[in-house]
Parts: C-alpha cells; sequence; structure tokens
C-alpha cells in the first residue's frame, strides 16, 4: 500500500481570468476503487485550476501564504470531464487519468446545465418532492398550479422528482396533513418515508387585484404570492427558505390572469430554490474534500447503523455520506469532509457509532481504512 495519494497535474490554461475562467486541466488520481481515483483526479483538477489563479495573485494572508487546506476552500467545479486513461497495479491501486474541464465562478455552474448536472451527480443525485398548499380566491376551487410549475421547472433543469402521484397517494397520512399545514418535522417523514432526500414544502395564494381599464376592455389583475421551505429529509435540517415571491398579470379572464400570476411567482420562486440549492451543494463540494471509508469484519446491521451514524451530522465536519456498497463483509463509505482525511479518521475513533467501533487501521491520501473493534 502506498503511503501517500500520489497527484500529477498538468495544468493547459484556457483563460485565467476571475471574472469567468475556464481551464482545461489534465489530472491524475490514485484509488483503492476506480470511483476513488476518479473523485481524486477531478478534486485534484479543480485545486490547481484555483492554484494557478491564486499564484498570478499572489494571494497572502497576513503575510503569511495559506496552507495547502486553501485549495480545499476553492471556489471550483468540474463542468465535465473524461477519462484519457486508466491501470490498476498489483497491489490493487487504480491510477486514473482524466482530463477535464474547470469552471471557478459560481454563476457560471447555474447557467451551465452540464455543470449541474456534475453537481448532481457529486451530490448522489437528490432525490426531490413538492407539497404546495394552494389557495384560489378567484374561482374557490382546489388547484395545484404552483406545485405543477416547480415540478416542471426541476425536472428541466434535470432534478430527479419523485413522482407526483406517490405523493398523493399519501393523502390520508396525518404526517401528509401536517407537512401542508408547515410542519416541518412531518415534512422531512413523508420525504423519507417516499426515498426522497429533500422536500420542498409552501403555500401558495391566487387572489384578484381588482380591475383595470386597457383602452376599450375590463381586465382583471390576478396576483399571486408563493413562499417555500427546503428541508432536509434525513435530518430534518431546513436548507433554505424563501418567504416570497410574488406574481402578477392581467387578462380579460380571472381566472387566466390569476394562474399566470401564480406561474410567474412560483417560477421566481423555483429560481430561487435552484439557486440556493446549488450554492449550498457547490460550496459543500468546495469546502470539502470527498474522503473514502473501507471497513473490514462488517454484517449487514452494522453496515446501517454506521451509515446512519456518519449521517447523523454528530461528528463535526461532516457534511454529507454516502453508502457505496457492503459485499462479503466489507462496507464502503463516501463521506463529504471539511478537513484532512487523518483529522476524520482521528474523529471517527472518538465518536463512536453505538454497536460499531471503529479501529482505523490505515490512511492513504483521502482512503481510510479501518474494521469494526472485536
Amino acid at each position: 500500500m502506498r503511503a501517500a495519494v500520489r497527484i500529477h497535474v498538468i495544468l493547459c490554461l484556457l483563460a485565467v481570468s476571475l471574472v469567468a475562467q475556464v481551464s482545461s486541466i489534465t489530472a491524475e488520481g490514485f484509488g483503492m476503487t476506480e470511483d476513488a481515483a476518479i473523485e481524486q483526479a477531478k478534486r485534484s483538477a479543480v485545486e490547481i485550476g484555483i492554484g494557478t489563479v491564486m499564484s498570478s495573485e499572489t494571494v497572502v494572508k497576513n503575510s503569511v501564504l495559506f496552507s495547502d487546506n486553501i485549495y480545499a476552500k476553492a471556489n471550483g467545479f468540474v463542468k465535465t470531464y473524461t477519462v484519457k486513461d486508466k491501470f490498476q497495479d498489483p497491489d490493487g491501486l487504480w491510477t486514473i487519468t482524466i482530463e477535464a474541464v474547470v469552471t471557478e465562478i459560481l454563476d457560471e455552474v447555474l447557467k451551465d446545465e452540464m455543470a449541474v448536472q456534475t453537481l448532481l451527480n457529486a451530490m448522489n443525485r437528490p432525490k426531490i418532492i413538492f407539497m404546495v398548499r394552494e389557495e384560489n380566491l378567484i374561482d374557490n376551487t382546489p388547484t395545484d398550479f404552483a406545485e405543477t410549475q416547480l415540478i416542471k421547472m426541476f425536472y428541466d433543469k434535470g432534478f430527479d422528482v419523485v413522482d407526483r402521484q406517490l405523493v398523493q397517494a399519501m393523502k390520508g397520512e396525518a404526517d401528509f396533513t401536517q407537512a401542508l399545514a408547515g410542519d416541518v418535522t412531518a415534512a422531512a417523514k413523508i420525504a423519507g418515508m417516499l426515498g426522497a432526500d429533500i422536500i420542498v414544502i409552501g403555500t401558495a395564494k391566487i387572489s384578484s387585484g381588482g380591475e383595470i381599464k386597457a383602452g376599450n376592455y375590463t381586465m382583471t389583475s390576478g396576483q399571486a404570492d408563493v413562499n417555500g421551505k427546503i428541508i432536509r429529509a434525513d435530518t430534518g435540517e431546513i436548507l433554505a427558505i424563501v418567504p416570497q415571491a410574488r406574481g402578477k398579470k392581467p387578462h380579460i379572464s380571472a381566472t387566466t390572469a390569476g394562474i399566470s400570476a401564480v406561474n410567474m411567482a412560483a417560477k421566481k420562486l423555483g429560481s430561487d430554490i435552484i439557486t440556493q440549492l446549488i450554492k449550498k451543494w457547490s460550496t459543500q463540494q468546495a469546502n470539502a474534500v470527498n474522503v473514502f471509508l473501507v471497513v473490514q469484519n462488517v454484517d449487514f446491521m452494522t453496515y446501517m447503523a454506521l451509515g446512519n451514524h456518519l449521517k447523523s451530522q454528530t461528528i463535526p465536519g461532516i457534511q454529507n455520506a454516502f453508502e457505496k456498497g457492503f459485499n462479503g463483509g466489507v462496507a464502503e463509505f463516501q463521506i463529504l469532509y471539511e478537513g484532512k482525511s487523518q483529522d476524520l479518521a482521528m474523529a471517527l475513533m472518538q465518536n463512536q457509532a453505538q454497536g460499531a467501533a471503529l479501529q482505523v487501521t490505515g490512511l492513504s491520501g483521502n482512503r481510510i481504512s479501518a474494521q469494526i473493534a472485536q
């Protein structure tokens, strides 16, 4: 086993500009699995891309050069990448070379569909559901225009949206009613039961702003107010809040005016939610490293317990965790961690899951080897 993950990066700059910089980078990563090696290579591409900009700006803080951790906080993202070469040595270590296109500006990510998809993949493609309680004061009939518009927006943006019919099938549940009323805990439970990672709950109100004259025509001013909370299902954490998005549209038909107004408001809400989620997730990716934890001597119940423990946010620095596989008594996890892998290894030893005490047996770059203490 090699003592540390080695990274060799050859940088091919296409532009050096802090305004909207995009770099094509060839990066090499190492890991005990192909995925681990690719993640290391992607990380390296971002680090070096940002590092080049920092070097050109002679980044100094309090007369002390930033440490290696500055690269872990770089605002860079891999838009796309291609595997150029890969091989596995006799010890099982993978070496993978990628060519990556890296963008450093978050606004560029928001505008770039490929970049959004790369980010969603890095976040393990979180599933999302919507529950919006809509009040239509124009027609006084049950409507769901805002929810429909939100689902369409997220679907078009490439998000994994849970089938609406599955959500509606929960109508008889007490948690469903409470979630529609704004109960965060109930909403998180609904999302968990449907296998979703995120739930958006909110309200929409459609009303008339009165009549307005347009030449020889009398039109109705449709008005709508929509709000939303974005909740993480496994912890109940409120990821973001949009207190109000407003729409206003006139039409000779009051019904059409109301529909147009609420669609406008829902589009504003959806755009705000997407922006907040992308910013939060991209900041997590930029400020944290992917650490791969491989644990020996594990049974299935211990595997599940470890996964829940890692996701519980009881260990400082862990942003997120994903179960990657369980086979032959070996469990694999991917942990998004803000800090150094050796710090995480120490934290895992000090903060044990009940009935699943870990003993760290190896540390190589961003890969931690461990076993269940006997």
